[in-house]
Order: structure tokens, then sequence, then C-alpha cells
């Protein structure tokens, strides 16, 4: 039954931790200026979508014009790649090869599908952006809701257990912001030193793919390489072994230290959530595959590991000695 409704399941949490980076915001925002609560979500929600609006006009615009540039560039690297291939040993036999590839019929199907999967994402993200506010509205509502399923016996453990999953979700949220602001900024100055058009563009992608760990960086590096072909593959290499410096760097040294900090995940656990939930859901288990390994490491540790070394205990406590 959960595996039916797993698309479900992954909408809700998506907003789950949506309203948690909301409720954060809102606290922050109605202790700073004295706001009441709704007031301050709303405050709050304003300045995202805003901010969300001029990112995608300052980045999107400039963006179109230069990947245009790049496509005027693109064949004549093409051409050279091809040149440079044909030398191999079976270089000719790889030019063949892509040439039939290029002169397959079109995969009509496949694109309406991939056309029909982007609509439902978009629709997705914007359902869960409405549950999120709806849930940072008035979340001990929903709270209560949930306790109120379980057995009265069981409510003090479940929602112990529940309020320190919140707890985890909401450090490693700021752990991850701050990993995201530091590569933004990072990769934002060394482009510009680079010499790269749309640096500062770029490390604010750059900053926002992060979100996914290993996974995120990838992608913002092979569309800073793409974009830097317009310059020639001398700048092309120059950013990639940019990207990977700055990859080192984050997978070794950061993000080990500020998750450590705020939510003790090892690094090794948010590749391998990344990876199982991925699996299991697509895009969506990608993207949100590490907040729901926290909240899953969190509910283990309250709801097993600590109530079976209580009880444990308790057994031990009770056991009678030995008669001497």
């Amino acid at each position: 039954m959960l595996w039916v409704l797993r698309d479900v399941v992954l909408l809700c949490f998506g907003a789950i931790v949506l309203s948690s980076f909301l409720g954060t915001l809102k606290r922050a925002v109605g202790t700073r200026m004295r706001l009441p609560p709704r007031a301050a979500l709303l405050l709050a929600v304003v300045c995202i979508v805003v901010l969300l609006s001029l990112t995608a006009w300052g980045v999107g615009v400039p963006m179109a014009r230069q990947l245009e540039e790049l496509g005027s560039t693109l064949p004549a690297a093409w051409a050279a790649f091809q040149h440079w291939v044909g030398g191999l040993p079976l270089g000719q036999r790889m030019l063949d090869w892509m040439g039939s590839a290029k002169d397959m019929a079109v995969p009509w199907a496949k694109i309406a599908g991939v056309a029909s999967r982007v609509t439902t994402s978009i629709a997705n993200i914007l359902l869960i952006f409405l549950l999120g506010i709806y849930l940072a509205l008035d979340p001990d509502v929903y709270f209560r809701g949930a306790l109120s399923i379980v057995p009265s016996a069981r409510r003090g453990l479940v929602g112990n257990a529940l309020e320190e999953s919140g707890n985890a979700l909401r450090r490693w949220l700021l752990g991850q912001f701050i990993t995201m602001a530091i590569v933004g900024v990072t990769v934002g100055v060394g482009l510009a030193l680079l010499g790269m058009p749309l640096a500062l563009a770029i490390g604010l992608l750059a900053g926002l793919f992060e979100f996914v760990p290993f996974f995120g960086a990838l992608a913002a590096a092979l569309l800073a390489v793409l974009l830097a072909f317009a310059q020639g593959p001398v700048q092309a290499l120059h950013v990639a072994l940019f990207f990977l410096v700055v990859q080192q760097l984050e997978g070794n040294v950061l993000t080990p230290m500020v998750q450590k900090w705020a939510a003790h995940l090892p690094p090794v656990m948010s590749l391998l959530s990344v990876v199982i939930f991925g699996t299991l859901f697509g895009i969506a288990g990608v993207v949100l595959g590490t907040p729901l390994m926290v909240v899953v490491l969190a509910l283990v540790q309250k709801l097993y590991v600590e109530n079976v070394s209580e009880q444990s205990k308790g057994f031990t406590e009770a056991k009678p000695g030995p008669n001497l």
C-alpha cells in the first residue's frame, strides 16, 4: 500500500521539509521585526517569491543569450573533436556509430513522455509549496492530529520521536544552507576571476544545486563547462579543474565538518541516501533523499535504539541476583 502511495508520501515529505524551513524563517522574522506569526510567515513567503522571480529573470535571460552564442561556436568545436577522434585507433568506428545514431528517427513518444513528466513536476512543486505554507501556518494542529491516531500508551514516545526528527531536520537544513552559501560564493568569485561571463549567476545555481549532495555539484560543473566552451576548450579545461578543486574541498572538508556539527550525518550516508531513494523514487528521491535519511535515522534512534536500550536496562535492574 505504501509503495502504491509513494508519490503522495514524497509530496507530503517535501511539504514537511519546506514547512520546516518556512517555520524557521517565520520565527526569525517574527522575533526580529516583532510581527505576529501569520504576518511573519506572509512576509517570508513574499520575500522568497520575489527573490526567486528576480533570480529567474536575472539568470534566465543572460543564460539563454549565452547558450545561443554557445550554439554558434559548438560546430567548430565539434569539427575539431571529430578530427581528434578520427586519429585514434577506433576513432573512425566511433564517428560512424555517432553518425548512425544521429540519423535515427526522432523518438517523439519519448519526447512527449519527457514533456509530460516536466509538467507533472511543475505541478508537484506548486503543490508542495502550497502544502508547506499551510503546514507552517499552524504546525501544532497537524502534530496533534498525527498523535491522535497513535495509542495513548505510546503517544509520549512517538511525540518525542517526532520532535527529535523535526529538530534533526532543522539542523540539517541549517547546515545545508551554510554549505550552499559557501559553495555559491566560492564558485561565483572563482569563475569571475577566471573571466567567465555569468559568473555570479552560475555561482547562485551552484549553491542551489548543492542541496543535492554530489550530483548537484556535478550538474553545476557540467553547466559551467558547457558555457565555458563559448570561450574555447582551454577555458573549459580551466573551469573543469576549478570545479574539481571546489568539489574536493566541499566533499572532504566543508560538508563533513558542517554536517557533523549540524546533523551528525556521515558523508557516506548522504551519498547512500541519494542513491537508495533515487533508485526507489526517481528524481524526487534524489532531491529529498538526504533529508529523508536524516528523519529516518532520528526516528530509528528514538523509537528503536533508545527504547530497546531503556527496556534492556530496566530488565537488567529488575532481574533478581543469585541467592547466596
